[in-house]
């Protein structure tokens, strides 16, 4: 794609739209009330803590939850690690969040500009985007739910769908190694969204592969090539999905066999209501909402759908309308999911299970529509379809980019949490409630026999003490207890005690009579050390693919 006048132009009105549609988080004062947000500045911040005391990759936050919690092992990567390292910076872990908002709102917008100019005019493209950017689904992300790993993963789907674009329709074998960087970038983004948007991508490339008009043998090497190029983006975070998958048996999570949140399903409403509460009964503090897909984009695909089927149907055109076609197809698998239609894939396929709400699948719908309208547009250029389009976006989404109930927090309280911030569900099966126990003011102390701590060096995840034990001791360390916490005296492992009724779930030990050298530390499992070895097997891999491409080209294109 070589870039016109008019693509430098669109580019500084994606620019100044994507500008409006974050305003309202750097003109004001305060944190707009939602479900997540305040959660995900948390937990940045308290990334940059442990990276801050040598932590990485990061899986315990000391000050998370009253005693601790392996937060790292199920948050989301790279939003926390981009987030704790812009608040270096900063200095304001809510700056540092409306920053990456920023950041994923432009690139998104350009990214998928850029996707849509493979196939459309710059004016068409530029509608497109200007459609998706203020879709409701994504102002609800934003300033209700505040779902920042969630809004910033929309940053590599069309990133995937142009490397299978470069991959397959261009030849370029960069694209696959384009793909598996992405697909890596997504799953460390937010694992639950490579699973939404690979309904989207994986159909693409199927697409593609049908359509390219390729000798058969040679679809059959792009196709397995492409999904080799996938699974290997996935594989190399295994540093994250296997501790993910494997370890959180140890949370209350796991004891829930449907993940599932009934009443979560969209009904026809949901695609025609354009509703936006203030507030509702149950929703005081945060914006009351209905979860809704957008008047204007389902017009959008009721349009191009009837569009296609007269143009192919009834006027038996003979022009091409594959792509059109394959997006309106796609729509519709999407809108099935989030239908109740499909519960039974949802009782009976675990990785949806895990999806929890499937309107999530509106993450991945909300790109089509403005495919479909750059489509049409691309071929009937009006300029008063264009003008009635920008009319119907700012009177049904522009009223509704703000935030509710602003609030100042100061940044200290950033740095702790009494409570689990991703509910109890993610607490230690052998623990109680955090906000239950008592908030932690030493790290530790004797709590049996006679003797006391002479000295101590805590960080985030280890603790040094030197003990003089007149009598044997037990000792406390207010610190909930998950695999990985060792306790070694004078450099001798010692055992854990974590199911006393009085310190439930809570690390205690005991220390024999003298003085004594002791660290508590949290270490990897074996779980977590082999997840780490399979990340650097599988980046050599991708570095091995990387220099004999020259070779595997050959092999795939002839």
């Amino acid at each position: 794609m070589k870039l016109s006048k008019f693509d430098i132009f669109s580019f500084v009105l994606i620019l100044i739209i994507s500008l409006f549609f974050v305003s309202e988080l750097f003109l004001f004062n305060g944190l707009p009330a939602g479900f997540d947000s305040k959660t995900h500045i948390t937990t940045l911040m308290q990334f940059g803590q442990a990276l801050k005391s040598g932590d990485f990759p990061v899986v315990w936050l000391n000050n998370f939850g009253n005693y601790g919690l392996p937060v790292g092992i199920t948050a989301h990567q790279l939003t926390n690690y981009f987030g704790a390292f812009i608040t270096f910076f900063t200095l304001d872990p809510k700056l540092s969040y409306d920053i990456l908002i920023l950041i994923s709102t432009i690139f998104t917008n350009i990214l998928f500009y850029i996707f849509l100019r493979q196939y459309f005019k710059p004016l068409a493209c530029f509608l497109g985007v200007l459609i998706f950017c203020f879709t409701p689904y994504r102002i609800f992300t934003v300033y209700i739910r505040g779902a920042l790993p969630e809004y910033f993963s929309s940053i590599f789907l069309p990133l995937i769908l142009l490397s299978l674009y470069i991959f397959i329709l261009k030849k370029k074998f960069y694209g696959l190694i384009l793909l598996t960087v992405f697909t890596a970038g997504l799953t460390l983004c937010h694992p639950m969204m490579l699973v939404v948007y690979s309904f989207l991508f994986l159909a693409y490339l199927v697409f593609l592969v049908l359509t390219s008009g390729i000798p058969k043998v040679k679809k059959l090497k792009i196709f397995l090539a492409s999904l080799f190029g996938t699974f290997l983006g996935v594989l190399i975070c295994s540093y994250y999905v296997l501790p993910l998958n494997l370890e959180t048996k140890y949370l209350y999570y796991s004891q829930q066999i449907d993940h599932l949140v009934m009443g979560n399903f969209l009904s026809f409403a949901n695609y025609f209501v354009n509703r936006w509460d203030y507030f509702r009964i149950t929703e005081v503090f945060a914006r009351g909402h209905i979860v809704q897909f957008g008047l204007l984009e389902t017009f959008i695909l009721i349009f191009g759908l009837t569009f296609y089927i007269y143009e192919k149907k009834i006027k038996k055109s003979k022009e091409n309308f594959q792509l059109l076609g394959f997006v309106l197809v796609t729509s519709l698998l999407l809108i099935f999911f989030t239908t109740q239609l499909s519960e039974i894939f949802y009782k009976h396929v675990f990785f949806l299970n895990s999806l929890q709400f499937p309107w999530r699948f509106l993450s991945a719908l909300t790109f089509l529509p403005p495919i479909v309208a750059a489509s049409l547009y691309n071929r009937f250029p009006k300029r008063r379809i264009l003008i009635c389009v920008v009319i119907a976006v700012c009177l049904f989404s522009f009223p509704q980019i703000y935030g509710k109930n602003l609030t100042a927090y100061p940044i200290s309280s950033y740095n702790f949490s009494k409570e689990n911030l991703y509910s109890v569900t993610m607490n230690t099966i052998w623990s109680g409630r955090s906000e239950d126990y008592p908030t932690r003011k030493i790290q530790a102390e004797v709590i049996g026999g006679n003797g006391k701590i002479i000295n101590q060096n805590l960080s985030n995840s280890s603790r040094k003490y030197t003990v003089d034990a007149k009598t044997a001791l037990r000792l406390v360390d207010y610190t909930f207890y998950f695999p990985g916490w060792n306790v070694y005296v004078d450099n001798v492992k010692t055992n854990i005690e974590f199911q006393d009724p009085i310190y439930r779930g809570i690390i205690t030990y005991r220390v024999p009579t003298g003085k004594h050298s002791i660290r508590v530390v949290f270490e990897d499992t074996k779980i977590r050390a082999i997840a780490k070895d399979l990340s650097i097997l599988f980046s050599f891999i991708f570095i091995a693919l990387f220099i004999t491409k020259n070779y595997i080209k050959k092999y795939i294109f002839g």
